[in-house]
């Protein structure tokens, strides 16, 4: 035979019943519904190590940029008359 279990309902723990004491429920209630509401704040991303000047990339151990490859020589220019 299984024997019943009574469980005690879960109520607000000792620190919730303190700041509703101190703050008052509305408030409360209105900080956490703002809490849960709020969009997570979001990490701006990292800065492009292509973007970082020789001596940051040096510093976090990077090769040196490499030099820009250069565009194809373009045609001289004939003078038209």
């Amino acid at each position: 035979m299984i024997h019943p279990v009574r469980i005690a309902p879960a109520g607000p723990d000792a620190a919730l019943e303190a700041i509703i004491a101190r703050h008052g429920a509305r408030v409360v209630l209105i900080a956490a519904l703002r809490a849960a509401l709020r969009r997570p704040q979001t990490r701006p991303p990292p800065p492009n190590a292509d973007d970082l000047s020789a001596h940051l990339r040096r510093d976090v151990g990077l090769p040196p940029e490499t030099a820009h490859a250069r565009h194809a020589a373009l045609p001289p220019l004939t003078p038209r008359i």
